[in-house]
């Protein structure tokens, strides 16, 4: 006879498995994470920094470290993505329940491809 955990465990695997076969779209990840996640809105919102920060060290003659702090933020954009689909992913073991509304949202589609 199974508990309640190890039957947990399988649901879990089997949701793993599934959602592997279902594509996140980043997008609306990041703008779940951002409304529903403090973690997500504290990140979400140190990209005004990148924006900000050029700025201020334009004004003060730091051109180049300036270039460079703009420069970071594709990469930081692209990162905190990468960090949505995560937390998603995250909250989709734990919740599975929720599988439905995250697909009536379009956070998650069925396609081909990994995301």
């Amino acid at each position: 006879m199974r508990t309640w955990d190890s039957q947990h465990r399988l649901s879990v695997r089997a949701l793993s498995a599934d959602l592997s076969q279902r594509e996140i779209s980043p997008a609306e990840a990041n703008y779940w994470w951002r409304k529903n996640d403090p973690a997500g809105a504290l990140l979400n919102n140190l990209m005004f920094l990148f924006i900000v920060v050029p700025i201020v060290l334009v004004l003060k003659s730091f051109y180049a470290l300036s270039f460079v702090v703009f420069a970071m933020m594709v990469p930081y954009g692209l990162f905190l993505r990468r960090l949505a689909i995560y937390a998603v992913r995250h909250h989709l073991e734990n919740h599975p329940e929720e599988w439905e509304k995250f697909e009536e949202s379009g956070i998650i589609s069925s396609g081909s491809g990994v995301c």
